[in-house]
């Protein structure tokens, strides 16, 4: 959690941005990485409460700063919390304590529909790569030509990539929702700046991450479960040009195999590159279509239409 993430939690509980936050005798801050810092009294009894509804504390709430899985002794001084969904949960189980009210099964998601939203109305997540990128004043006749392929291979390389480019970046796409809260949303920025946010899908763990630099960008692609291993996409620009990047993961370690597409080279990440050919077109064709399949089985049926629970608004690219 970032303090960007922070502000944006404190908003949807009615307070002003501030360097700090006072919740009742609770004091809340971050500590500039990556966790929010709770200091002050928390009874035991909630304290245990926290520790017990939360399964094996799968939101990250460490008491004492102390590893996630420690069991609270007594009454707690002070909480590190690292993620969004601790945080809210934390603030939720406090508030409802201390009124005497009991927590309903809809609250948490309630909360985080509202965070999420506020969040991406920030980045704005439907300003795409392109559009991105055309604004860069230094880069957008390189983007102005990217579908001028001299052959049906290097075209159909392109439309696979700006289909890999919908799936991690699925808001791009009209009429896209969140659908019942299954996709969590962490992120930093604002649209007209150097922003990120990713979505993760709470069942699969596949992550969708989009990052919109000063001269580039980064897509990527995080498929954590394709037995027997793991498997990393990325889509990037930067000074050395775009590129097409996989990374798999298995019992032998990592492998990573980049190709180039501004200056067409092609090889292992750290070994002898060459020029790419008609083989190794085919194959990242190949690939992309491969690891696009499984992202959408994943992606589409939590994404898309309409939702009967509370779906995200969001802003409209102008």
């Amino acid at each position: 959690m970032n303090k960007f993430e922070l502000d944006k939690i404190m908003e949807c509980f009615g307070y002003k941005k501030n360097d700090s936050y006072e919740v009742g005798k609770l004091s809340l801050y971050h500590d500039g990485k990556y966790f929010t810092i709770v200091t002050g009294q928390t009874p035991f009894e909630l304290a245990n409460i926290i520790y017990k509804k939360y399964d094996n504390n799968k939101y990250l709430i460490r008491v004492n700063g102390n590893h996630e899985n420690y069991t609270p002794t007594g009454d707690v001084y002070t909480y590190h919390i690292d993620t969004i969904e601790g945080l809210v949960a934390f603030l939720i189980e406090t508030k409802n304590y201390y009124s005497k009210a009991q927590t309903s099964s809809d609250e948490l998601e309630t909360i985080l529909s509202m965070v999420y939203q506020k969040i991406l109305e920030n980045v704005n997540p439907q300003v795409g790569i392109y559009d991105w990128m055309l604004e860069r004043n230094n880069r957008k006749e390189y983007f102005k030509t990217l579908l001028s392929s001299n052959t049906y291979l290097d075209f159909k390389l392109r439309k696979k990539i700006e289909s890999f480019d919908k799936i991690v970046s699925p808001f791009c796409n009209e009429d896209f929702s969140i659908k019942d809260n299954n996709f969590a949303v962490c992120g930093y920025g604002y649209v007209e700046e150097d922003s990120w946010f990713t979505l993760t899908d709470k069942e699969s763990g596949v992550k969708l991450l989009t990052i919109r630099k000063k001269d580039g960008f980064v897509l990527k692609l995080h498929i954590p479960s394709v037995k027997p291993y793991q498997i990393n996409v990325y889509h990037y620009y930067d000074k050395d040009g775009e590129e097409i990047t996989f990374e798999k993961y298995d019992e032998t370690g990592l492998t990573t195999i980049e190709y180039n597409l501004t200056n067409k080279s092609f090889g292992e990440e750290y070994g002898e590159k060459h020029q790419a050919t008609t083989e190794d077109k085919k194959f990242v064709v190949k690939s992309l279509e491969e690891y696009i399949t499984l992202a959408r089985n994943i992606v589409a049926k939590n994404i898309g239409g309409k939702s009967t629970k509370q779906s995200l608004v969001l802003m409209k690219k102008k």
